[in-house]
């Protein structure tokens, strides 16, 4: 890969995780219709206060006041269970000879958290991004643009490693290449990303 950076999204993409997302939802949210995989195919890369208004459009007074209470409660016992690295990760980080970084709409405390879970800590260090520093979420493009300004690299010398359409589109406003991370055939439309390939397994970015 002739890049200067590789700016991963987390959940996802280094780390299984959003189904533990979605099961701590329906825990949090009684009412709440559609399965796990409904759930994370629907809410993918988003926001967790952009899913509570969808949510709330969706089923009208379904959303309790101390939703954002009980689902984060939920979602940090499930964590320990439910949270595994994705297949091939260890093996791609450990042989990876570029600069690499996370870029993640979720706080620095959770990415850190998955990443202990997962066994994964000790390839970041100060590696990592939170949308909530920038106060942008994906879509928007000041996240990945503030990874790369980090590390005083263009952004079109970086590539983006992304398993959501939110995360892509993001790639795309800020002008840097994007792969497309695609373990489960998720049912998105990646086009019209920067320079967009689709991959299953993350080894190949070793290709």
């Amino acid at each position: 890969m002739k890049h200067q950076l590789i700016i991963f999204d987390m959940d996802g993409t280094l780390v299984q995780s959003e189904e533990c997302a979605s099961q701590a939802l329906l825990e949090a949210i009684p009412d709440l219709q559609g399965s796990v995989d409904e759930l994370t195919q629907r809410y993918r890369g988003w926001r967790l206060a952009e899913v509570f208004v969808d949510i709330e459009s969706r089923q009208p007074g379904s959303v309790p006041g101390d939703c954002l209470e009980r689902y984060r409660e939920r979602e940090a016992v499930l964590a320990h269970s439910m949270i595994t690295p994705s297949e091939g990760v260890e093996n791609l980080l450990s042989q990876l000879q570029h600069r690499k970084c996370i870029a993640s709409n979720a706080s620095v405390e959770k990415t850190r958290r998955s990443l202990e879970i997962c066994g994964l800590s000790h390839h970041f260090d100060n590696d990592i991004f939170s949308a909530y520093q920038v106060q942008a979420w994906k879509p928007d493009p000041t996240l990945f643009l503030h990874a790369a300004a980090s590390y005083q690299t263009e952004p079109g010398n970086c590539l983006v490693v992304e398993d959501s359409e939110v995360g892509l589109r993001a790639a795309q406003a800020a002008g840097i290449p994007a792969v497309f991370y695609d373990p489960h055939e998720a049912d998105i439309d990646p086009a019209g990303a920067t320079r967009i390939s689709a991959l299953t397994d993350l080894l190949h970015l070793l290709a």
